[in-house]
């Protein structure tokens, strides 16, 4: 199998391996990851499966023999498995901050929650001229936006006025009036499961659900997410005071780089030296949606914390996103589209690197997994057919610092 060399990754990982252990300073021995899913129910155990099994596709390309341990849990906000690269001796302490608790707390469980969940978040949405926004920014993220509410509220109505229809064309037609409300109870019925069917294959609705929390919690709508957060930051910032690590790594993915972006600027406010006096630290945001809250008026926290993050001189961030996926915003200056202005001096972030999901698998591959929207926003911590400047089990359990293996990403 061919390789595909490229200006950000230039060898294989084995090869890193032994290209950099004469450098400790770039090489990791040991390193702890904090991961931030997205906004999705299923907690732990599930991300543990996912991780175990796609480390192991990614293998036969990488090379990276990893060894994936036990998930425990080592905290009531925590689960955790260890990570050791066989190679260079690496390990890495994989730790999954929960929250999928309070996401099942405001899951939209049937149509009438999401309908009531929709009115006020998407008033928001509309009145901040959200969707002209990330149009002008990306159309493809704004269509991949807009699908949801559209498919929702229009089959709904249609459903309804088929109903409506039903009834009257009964009655005038001399038919008993509950004859019509039979058939108008079906086919409302019917509008409704073609949209469980089309979530099914498109998770439209999911996209829905995020959007409302999101909304709902940067404009202080959900307490008990703020809570959470202040106590992630304060358990996150003791034990990296207590660790040997070389590096520290929180990575959010989706809606997590939002709440991402707030703990990154909470850690910092506890630890002001976060990536100076103690291992290196980096945050990594993965298929980033950030205008989805800075582009709403309301949302002044989150571009305060932006503003704190864009201007501090130490800790990293390298966001990943890719053009192909359209539930991230993949162009642009995160932190001036959101209106923020760095520090004098500062140096720009995030570096953004671009993930070409196109070049991780053969054409007749790609051709089938790009129709597949879930799978193509969840690819960035999947394996692939072929290796490219992006590999999430590299980053995440290999030997190489994420600073040394972007060096040449500005």
């Amino acid at each position: 199998m061919q390789i595909p060399q490229s200006r950000g990754l230039k060898m294989s990982d084995t090869e890193n391996i032994h290209a950099s252990t004469s450098d400790k300073a770039e090489t990791v021995k040991k390193r702890i990851v904090f991961y931030f899913s997205g906004y999705d129910p299923r907690g732990a155990s599930h991300y543990h499966k996912l991780y175990s099994a796609e480390s192991a596709i990614q293998a036969s390309i990488n090379g990276l023999d990893l060894d994936v341990g036990k998930r425990c849990r080592v905290h009531p906000l925590a689960h955790a498995w260890n990570v050791v690269c066989q190679q260079s001796g690496t390990q890495t302490d994989y730790q999954f901050l929960r929250w999928d608790d309070i996401i099942r707390k405001h899951w939209s469980r049937n149509e009438w929650q999401l309908f009531k969940a929709i009115l006020p978040s998407y008033r928001e949405f509309l009145k901040a001229n959200w969707f002209w926004r990330v149009y002008k920014v990306s159309w493809t993220s704004a269509l991949t936006a807009a699908y949801p509410i559209i498919v929702f509220v229009g089959l709904l109505f249609i459903s309804a006025l088929l109903a409506v229809l039903a009834i009257v064309v009964t009655v005038q037609s001399g038919a008993p009036w509950w004859v019509g409300g039979m058939v108008g109870l079906l086919l409302f019925y019917g509008g409704v499961k073609l949209g469980r069917w089309l979530d099914e294959h498109m998770h439209s609705y999911w996209q829905l659900r995020t959007h409302c929390a999101m909304q709902k919690w940067s404009y202080g709508g959900m307490p008990e997410l703020d809570e959470r957060m202040d106590d992630f930051a304060a358990y996150m910032v003791e034990k990296i005071r207590s660790s040997e690590a070389d590096e520290v790594l929180l990575v959010g993915h989706s809606a997590g780089t939002i709440l991402g972006v707030t703990l990154v600027a909470k850690m910092l406010q506890l630890e002001p030296g976060l990536g100076k006096l103690g291992p290196d630290f980096a945050f990594v945001s993965l298929a980033n949606c950030l205008p989805l809250v800075t582009f709403l008026p309301g949302a002044n926290a989150l571009r305060d914390d932006l503003g704190r993050i864009a201007s501090d001189r130490f800790a990293e961030w390298f966001d990943f996103s890719a053009r192909r996926d359209g539930a991230c915003v993949s162009v642009g200056d995160l932190v001036a589209m959101a209106g923020v202005a760095r520090e004098e001096g500062a140096a720009l972030k995030p570096r953004r690197v671009p993930v070409s999901i196109v070049k991780m698998f053969p054409p007749e591959t790609y051709a089938r997994i790009k129709k597949d929207l879930f799978r193509v926003h969840f690819q960035y911590i999947m394996g692939a057919d072929l290796l490219t400047d992006y590999d999430y089990f590299a980053i995440t359990a290999g030997p190489v610092k994420l600073a040394k293996r972007y060096a040449d990403w500005v």
